[in-house]
Parts: structure tokens; C-alpha cells; sequence
């Protein structure tokens, strides 16, 4: 089929995949992403607001759900879904690139902090992705009577 960008386009594999995995495997991803959105998006408010309130920058947190759905979306489908493999041979790139989404985005929706605060609030907001949301999501997860 036809390429974009260099990266092959085939329906027909992308129909395979869709369809060799089962229906509750699809409803879990769903599942995954909306308390990642919401759990991630009440991490983001906090970490804004203090920020905020330490460095006396006039922050508003409204967006901060729309962001980290944002961003949860272009790493996981986008880097590590479809660039993986395109990216694997650069060192460091699978850091590197999701934290540059996140400083984007963060910047982007909260243009009120200055841009030495905004690489502190993507970093730190992109360590705890990594490490607390995934375990907050699954402990979350696991309250919930959804059966997968």
C-alpha cells in the first residue's frame, strides 16, 4: 500500500490487529486511559496550582484534564505505538520525545507559567506519569467491579 511519511500504511494489518484481540482487551484500554485522564488530570491540577501559588504566576488549571488526555494519547499511540520502531535506533528518544510532548502541551494550555517553570512542572508531572499514575490507575482499577 501506499506509504506515509516512510511509515508503512497497511489496513489490512491494522484490521488484523484490531480484530485478533478480544473485545474486553479494547473495553481495558478504554478503561486505562479514561482513570489515567482522570487520575493524571488531578495530579496535573495539584502540582499547577502549587506551582502557581509558590511562584506567584496567575495559573488556571481548567485545562489540565484536557491535557494529560492529550498527551496520554500521542505517547501511547503515536511514540509508542506507530514510532516505535522508527525510533529505536536513536538513544535516549523514547525519554526524550514524550517529555517534549509534555513540555508542549503544558506550555501550550498553561502559557501563564514561564518556561523555566513549565520544563520543571513537564518534568516532574512526566516522572510521575511513569511511575505513580500507573499504580494509582491499576489500585483504582482493581476497586472497580468491571470484571477484567
Amino acid at each position: 500500500m501506499a506509504g506515509f511519511f516512510n511509515i508503512p500504511f497497511d489496513l489490512n494489518s491494522i484490521y488484523a490487529f484490531a480484530t485478533s484481540n478480544t473485545f474486553s482487551f479494547w473495553i481495558s484500554i478504554a478503561v486505562n486511559l479514561i482513570l489515567s485522564t482522570l487520575i493524571g488530570g488531578v495530579l496535573l491540577v495539584i502540582i499547577v496550582e502549587v506551582f502557581g501559588h509558590e511562584f506567584g504566576e496567575d495559573v488556571s488549571s481548567a485545562n489540565a484534564f484536557l491535557v494529560v488526555l492529550a498527551a496520554n494519547i500521542i505517547n501511547l499511540v503515536v511514540i509508542m505505538g506507530f514510532l516505535l520502531p522508527y525510533i529505536a535506533s536513536i538513544p535516549f528518544a523514547g525519554i526524550f520525545l514524550p517529555l517534549a510532548v509534555w513540555l508542549f502541551f503544558i506550555k501550550m494550555f498553561f502559557g501563564e507559567l514561564s518556561m523555566t517553570h513549565a520544563v520543571i512542572v513537564a518534568v516532574v508531572f512526566y516522572l510521575i506519569s511513569i511511575y505513580a499514575v500507573p499504580n494509582m490507575v491499576s489500585y483504582v482499577k482493581d476497586l472497580l467491579p468491571l470484571g477484567f
